[in-house]
């Protein structure tokens, strides 16, 4: 089929579709983005119009190569889909959008991510990281990104949805948890709303 690229229609996998599609996928992954919030809490928290899986760079050939013929992937650069292929060395190259041609939508979303054998790396700052076991944890059998890491993410220019997604999690950091993501957001982004933890209880 021929794509036209201002028909961006989404009807997202499920966690469980996600597990299928990726249980056999010999790159490591894991959930992100809202998604892996509510699957932390166990409860679908708020809408979501996509997922969102996050892997490394150097692991994303394995990932796509375990994907099924009709999924393709699309490079997510300036607010346009442009053809993989043509991008896949481009330092800018942060999120692919993959569209399955049966159906016609897109279906998920994988994330490139920093981090070595040993430790996780936030990409937009280097200086921050965490240890895998910080980072990324098995929840109810789906590797799965910490609340705190994500947060990070939504950080830098939070919309609605990450305020939502932020005052969800305030049950779910411990302590340590809410002293890295304060000194995280503070590091990275000192102009977020949320570098004022007086604001929020999930970066007291």
């Amino acid at each position: 089929m021929r794509y036209h690229p201002q028909r961006h229609v989404w009807a997202a996998l499920s966690i469980t579709d996600v597990c299928s599609l990726l249980g056999g996928c010999p790159a490591p992954w894991w959930l992100s983005g809202g998604w892996a919030i509510d699957h932390w809490l166990g409860a679908v928290s708020r809408r979501h119009a996509d997922i969102d899986v996050s892997t490394l760079r150097p692991a994303l050939p394995a990932l796509l190569g375990s994907m099924p013929a009709h999924l393709r992937p699309f490079a997510a650069m300036s607010g346009r889909l442009l053809p993989l292929s043509k991008h896949l060395d481009d330092p800018e190259l942060h999120n692919i959008w993959l569209h399955d041609e049966d159906r016609d939508h897109f279906v998920l979303q994988v994330n490139l991510e920093d981090g070595d054998e040993s430790v996780w790396r936030y990409r937009r700052d280097p200086r921050i990281d965490l240890p895998w076991s910080a980072a990324v944890a098995t929840v109810r059998g789906v590797p799965t990104g910490t609340p705190a890491t994500q947060l990070l993410w939504k950080a830098r220019d939070p919309r609605p949805q990450d305020e939502h997604d932020l005052s969800v999690t305030d049950g779910l950091l411990l302590p340590e948890q809410r002293r890295w993501l304060r000194m995280a957001i503070r590091t990275a982004h000192p102009r977020s709303p949320w570098a004022d933890d007086s604001r929020r209880a999930a970066t007291r």
